[in-house]
């Protein structure tokens, strides 16, 4: 290994050692949400909601559905209601795939929509 090659594993060592606690970070946040989140979910399905809380638990949903404890929680919310407010499900079935699953997309009619998110990157 040359010198150069050395330092750059070095720097790549102490990037990811300073990132440990911020990753730990995100972890406890992700850990806090599925607690909190968990039986706000359970209460909403168990009965009947109006559309604009369900609106907004999908909303709070989403911010953490890379998780995929929250993903799930996600997806219980719009089985439960996809009947109900099939508009608003659809939506936020779309939102997910637009940030999370980009490539389900590609071949569909919606791959218009990767297009979209790469002209928001290059903005």
């Amino acid at each position: 290994m040359n010198k150069q090659e050395d330092n750059l594993d070095k720097d790549v060592k102490k990037l990811v050692k300073d990132l440990e606690p911020l990753i730990q970070q995100m972890k406890t946040i992700n850990d806090q949400a599925v607690v909190a989140y968990t039986p706000l979910v359970d209460d909403l399905c168990r009965r009947k909601a109006a559309q604009n809380e369900v609106e907004l638990m999908l909303d709070y949903l989403l911010m953490f559905a890379g998780d995929d404890r929250m993903l799930a929680l996600y997806k219980r919310v719009c089985r439960a209601y996809w009947q109900t407010y099939p508009e608003s499900i659809a939506f936020y079935i779309m939102e997910y795939r637009k940030e999370y699953d980009l490539e389900s997309l590609i071949g569909t009619e919606y791959e218009y929509l990767l297009h979209e998110y790469n002209d928001k990157i290059s903005e």
